[in-house]
């Protein structure tokens, strides 16, 4: 019995840390569409090392005041990351004392780079680069509050339902990557709903009536939604999705909470090379947590490809999967090594080659080692343990086929 008390206290002890493993961040987001241009207050409370903390920023933007309980002071310096192959703004913060936990908040300012905004549309997603984040640790899930204010003749969107809205001003709350925190402002949304099969989707538009493709990619949204549930993630099953569509010519991105970002002026899912993408960005619901800048980013990318590969096959177009695999074959073929591939090192078209195309032709001939019935259950079992990095999903396919299949991927990876 004393044992039994000894160890639920043990446990209750640790609770404590256990709230403290995701870093918690306030973000309260000023848009000045007319000028596009921003402000922000960024308040980060985050586990500091003993050394101090490291902080990433955008070099365009302006930092105004960084301030904290316990802060001693901070340098400003400009540095290449060969990682994104740009200079970033690296701000060194230094404590009077150490502590666990460390709370500090940013103000900057910036203009909005002409990818992110059009005339009525101001575009805070991932790819605008427009948050600070700790190096290293950019998909790392954060609590976040997101408030952000804008002209009263405007809307704001995001990866969900605000919590609270009043006129100019619109406040979200989620768990995600610390670099995925986003914010559409338009001058309008037109949106499209979904809530068939116990999943609720919306279609959020800016600017623009919704169209016969943008009904069809939410027709086609709910059937991938119900073929990946059932395929790979039964232990985490979508059950809320949301498509942002900012009406802008760039590309689309998957966010690990649930929503995804189709900025293309045209998508229409009749196109099997729209319908792959949409599929793929989809499944960034259970593929997003290799670290990005690392080879494990394979776990990402490859499993989001090869994922959208399958639904083109469940959906009767086997022409198009064998003529999409076969690219990624010719792509791949005598491609660097996955494993200690140095992202850093290597222009984009390689990372493409090994992280994307090698990647999927590797899960594709896992596939056909294993049989269907094994390779899904590895796929759910990866979905679930949220496995980030290739040393654990290695020791994964061990558990669920044999050594040997682990050992004969391990050198399908290394080489």
């Amino acid at each position: 019995m004393r044992k039994h008390f000894l160890l639920v206290c043990l446990l209750l002890s640790l609770l404590p840390f256990t709230s403290r493993a995701k870093n918690k961040v306030a973000v309260d987001l000023t848009i000045y569409p007319e000028t596009h241009s921003f402000s922000c207050r960024y308040t980060l409370d985050a586990a500091v090392p003993a050394g101090g903390l490291l902080l990433n920023l955008n070099k365009q933007f302006a930092v105004g005041k960084v301030t904290g309980g316990t802060l001693r002071a901070y340098t400003a310096t400009a540095f290449y990351d060969t990682f994104q192959k740009d200079t970033l703004r690296r701000l060194a913060l230094q404590f009077t004392r150490s502590k666990p936990q460390q709370t500090v908040t940013i103000q900057y300012s910036g203009i909005i780079s002409e990818r992110y905004h059009t005339d009525g549309l101001a575009d805070f997603t991932a790819q605008a680069n427009w948050l600070p984040t700790i190096p290293d640790k950019e998909y790392d899930l954060v609590d976040y509050q997101l408030t952000v204010h804008v002209p009263e003749s405007y809307q704001v969107v995001s990866t969900h339902e605000p919590l609270r809205t009043a006129p100019g001003a619109y406040t979200f709350t989620g768990t995600g990557p610390s670099i995925e925190i986003t914010a559409i402002a338009a001058q309008r949304f037109t949106q499209l709903v979904s809530t068939s099969d116990n999943v609720h989707i919306t279609v959020q538009k800016a600017n623009r009536a919704t169209s016969a493709n943008d009904t069809l990619l939410l027709a086609d949204a709910r059937k991938i939604i119900a073929y990946q549930n059932r395929l790979f993630g039964s232990k985490d099953p979508i059950r809320n999705f949301t498509f942002l569509l900012p009406n802008v010519n760039r590309t689309a991105s998957g966010l690990l909470d649930n929503a995804a970002v189709i900025a293309y002026l045209t998508f229409d899912t009749k196109d099997p090379g729209d319908l792959l993408i949409l599929a793929h960005e989809i499944s960034h619901k259970w593929w997003g947590y290799g670290v990005w800048n690392t080879y494990d980013n394979w776990l990402n990318e490859a499993f989001a490809t090869y994922s959208g590969l399958l639904y083109l096959k469940a959906a009767g177009d086997t022409a198009s999967f064998r003529k999409e695999l076969s690219k990624r074959q010719k792509s791949a073929t005598g491609a660097p090594a996955i494993i200690n591939f140095d992202v850093r090192k290597n222009d984009y078209p390689s990372f493409r080659r090994v992280i994307y195309d090698k990647g999927t032709v590797v899960l594709y001939e896992l596939h056909q080692r294993v049989g269907d019935a094994q390779f899904f259950r590895i796929l759910t079992r990866t979905a679930a343990a949220k496995v980030a990095t290739t040393e654990a999903f290695l020791k994964l396919v061990e558990q669920q086929s044999s050594r040997e299949t682990s050992e004969w991927l391990a050198h399908k990876l290394g080489t």
